[in-house]
């Protein structure tokens, strides 16, 4: 069996066009949804949604880590790959045991039921399959595959939402078949599997995947529950119509964040490993490196979605949504926010230190719901994107405190890139705003002119590729020369 891994740099590539392809057609089936359904019946998809993607988590509560964590130690990955997939099904049954007499607790209306009902059961068996696929291809770096379950899936959205509206089909059998797309994307991971994975499946169980399982467990519960917040206790404090706008203004930057997460996706193995393997300046410099190429991608796309966000609400939604354009020049900031956030906690996450990620998310979470309940009530949706963007700050301070490499942290990477970043937009926002397209152009132009020319380290990797040098040769160089001063 082949299990050749790729380069971080072809593994960046395959995440890189697959995520970028995925989101752009996962978004386009939002708008369609969006436009099809009227704001309170998207506001309810909302909240289905939101609480579809709560018992997707419980389906893993964190096993994907430790798989990753411990399937990094060893070369054959079949029984503690079977001893994952048998605990992703346990985890699965209990949690729509548990969900089934739950919702009827938390919801009396029964238009918002069937929704959840109609959403939830295709789709979070189809993501908890997907999870499986992708966490396994993450470990044996072969990230093509994940490319490919991920297109997959989202062909499978697209197909079915443009089914929906063009049969002109009730809302609730067009919830059934978003989710029902995200189900037929699970049985091609599974195929993926059956050709590509070892399973062992009469192996014994590898209690190891338990052990210091609850940090992952609350981190990973605090992850998923920070983008999913708004629609839950929204819907507890505005009119559905008003979640639905949120909805619509939330989805574009919450679509393109995941973009800097694509590099996050490559190095996360690597980081695991170099950590495991006791090299600590090495984990440091990788970390650093991933933090400045999330950054700066985060920036680009903060400012592109801040100059054309009112453009972009009318061409995708309509001008019948154009109250979601000022909200959604204020999210576009978390875009910028989270290229820091994901890749700092990471280090945190790679180097065992989880439990400090787990405080700073809870201190996020609870700032957070106190910030969702008091803002969206005083200030309505706006108020609810500021309550995102607070949540995004606490995140950034917090993982900047907790970080054992702080010093280098802010120095090589904070300081510099936020003070680029900062510069440019203030600048090209008093001289051009008058002209949103110059401005952005102009704006993104100054921000990698001042990367390029005075952080000395990226223009090295930039011109080591150029002259085509091997990555895994600059990737060592770098780590020579870096190495000592992380140290100092």
């Amino acid at each position: 069996m082949n299990t050749k891994k790729n380069s971080i740099l072809k593994n960046i590539v395959h995440l890189f066009y697959s995520t970028i392809l995925s989101n752009v057609l996962n978004a386009a089936t939002l708008i369609l949804l969006a436009n099809y359904f009227n704001s309170k019946n998207y506001g309810i998809f909302s909240v289905a949604l939101a609480l579809a993607m709560v018992m997707n988590f419980l389906t893993d509560l964190g096993t994907s880590n430790t798989f990753l964590r411990e399937g990094s130690k060893k070369e054959n990955l079949g029984r503690t790959f079977s001893s994952y997939i048998k605990i992703r099904i346990v985890c699965s049954l209990l949690t729509f045991f548990v969900f089934f007499a739950g919702i009827h607790i938390l919801y009396q209306e029964q238009q918002i039921l069937y929704m959840i009902y109609s959403l939830m059961i295709p789709m979070v068996i189809g993501l908890a399959m997907q999870s499986i696929g992708i966490t396994y291809f993450q470990l044996t770096e072969r990230m093509q595959f994940i490319a490919s379950i991920k297109i997959f899936s989202s062909f499978a959205l697209i197909l079915s939402t443009t089914v929906s509206m063009g049969l002109k089909v009730d809302v609730h059998l067009a919830a059934f078949l978003y989710g029902f797309s995200y189900l037929a994307g699970g049985f091609y991971s599974l195929y993926l599997l059956l050709k590509k994975a070892e399973i062992k499946w009469k192996s014994p169980f590898e209690k190891q995947l338990l052990t210091n399982l609850s940090p992952f467990l609350i981190s990973g519960l605090f992850i998923m529950l920070t983008p999913q917040l708004g629609p839950l206790v929204l819907e507890k404090t505005l009119p559905l119509a008003l979640v639905g706008l949120f909805a619509v203004a939330y989805r574009i930057p919450s679509a393109l964040y995941q973009i800097p997460g694509v590099i996050a996706g490559a190095f996360f193995p690597l980081l695991f490993k170099r950590y495991n393997q006791g090299d600590l300046a090495e984990h440091t410099r990788l970390n650093i490196l991933q933090m400045k190429i999330m950054s700066y991608i985060g920036m680009c796309m903060t400012i592109t979605l801040f100059y054309l966000a009112t453009y972009l609400v009318t061409i995708l939604f309509g001008p019948e949504w154009g109250s979601a354009v000022q909200p959604l020049k204020i999210l576009a900031f978390i875009i910028v926010l989270q290229g820091f956030n994901i890749a700092i906690a990471d280090g945190l996450t790679t180097r065992g230190l989880q439990n400090r990620r787990t405080i700073v998310q809870f201190i996020t979470i609870t700032i957070g719901l106190v910030s969702f309940y008091f803002m969206s009530i005083n200030y309505a949706v706006a108020g609810s994107a500021f309550a995102v963007l607070t949540m995004e700050i606490v995140s950034f301070i917090g993982y900047i405190a907790a970080n054992p490499e702080k010093r280098a942290v802010f120095f090589k990477v904070i300081q510099p890139y936020g003070t680029f970043f900062f510069i440019s937009f203030i600048l090209m926002q008093n001289l051009l705003s008058k002209y949103p397209f110059i401005a952005m152009i102009s704006t993104i132009i100054f921000v990698t002119a001042l990367i390029l020319l005075l952080d000395k380290s990226i223009k090295q990797l930039i011109v080591g590729f150029i002259k085509k040098k091997p990555a895994t040769e600059h990737l060592q160089d770098g780590r020579q020369k870096e190495n000592g001063k992380i140290a100092n």
